[in-house]
């Protein structure tokens, strides 16, 4: 079975153009960045896990970790390629999460509440799975370097993008503990963010794919997830936001 690449969803291999690498590498980054906060004996969920390779890459690190998505079909190949003991793919409607209140130890989803029309609900329901003492981590595009102040998305899955004060502000009016930073970028790597955002803008998004790959042969040997780090100071200018929150014990 076979998952197709969307323009939301990467399928880490035969990587076509050197901006597709590094968004990979960029996502990638955040599941190392969240190990550094995960138990190995915490019972994870991921929700919005993609093609998957995320949720197993954490599953190396863990007892047990259950990937969460709406698209059946991507559960069915995520549970053909990456099952395992501790590494489970279930569907869900997009509303509410089919556990029980505070079963889980943490709650993680990369690149997902921007699709999500009721960011609210969203984070109510993340808040009531959530143990407490429990963690959640979240990562979205910074609207700050790809948006002017009230511009609507340009991504057309995107129902909306967040500033690192918006997020805050969210996140914050359900868990009390609440750390916004920024996933940034050596130099070259944020000029090569920096151009596709502007060709994102631009009458680029409507050649065919065939005219867009401009890349050498061997970028992929240019770049590694040592090419990003975590901001904590000047979030503004960071590429993706990356919040850390953690519900309140009792």
């Amino acid at each position: 079975m076979e998952l197709n690449k969307t323009v939301e969803r990467i399928v880490p291999k035969n990587f076509e153009t050197r901006e597709e690498y590094l968004l990979y590498l960029r996502h990638l980054f955040a599941y190392e960045e969240v190990i550094k906060f995960l138990d190995n004996d915490f019972r994870v969920l991921e929700i919005g896990f993609g093609e998957g390779y995320g949720t197993n890459f954490l599953a190396n690190h863990l007892n047990r970790i259950t990937g969460l998505d709406v698209n059946k079909k991507a559960v069915t190949y995520a549970n053909q390629k990456y099952g395992d003991d501790n590494c489970k793919f279930e569907h869900y409607d997009g509303n509410k999460l089919p556990y029980t209140d505070e079963y889980f130890d943490a709650v993680i989803s990369f690149q997902v509440i921007e699709h999500i029309e009721d960011d609210h609900r969203f984070i109510k329901e993340i808040h009531r799975v959530l143990k407490n003492g429990g963690k959640s981590v979240l990562t979205t595009p910074n609207r700050k370097i790809r948006l002017t102040p009230g511009q609507d998305p340009w991504n057309e899955f995107h129902i909306r993008e967040y500033s690192a004060s918006q997020l805050d502000e969210l996140l914050s009016g359900y868990f009390h503990d609440v750390r916004v930073w920024g996933v940034r970028g050596d130099s070259d790597v944020e000029t090569i963010e920096k151009n596709r955002v502007k060709r994102s803008l631009s009458f680029y998004k409507l050649l065919p794919d065939f005219l867009k790959r401009f890349v050498t042969e061997d970028f992929i040997t240019e770049y590694d997830t040592d090419s990003f780090y975590l901001e904590k100071k000047q979030v503004d200018k960071s590429m993706d936001l990356f919040a850390l929150v953690k519900k309140q014990a009792r």
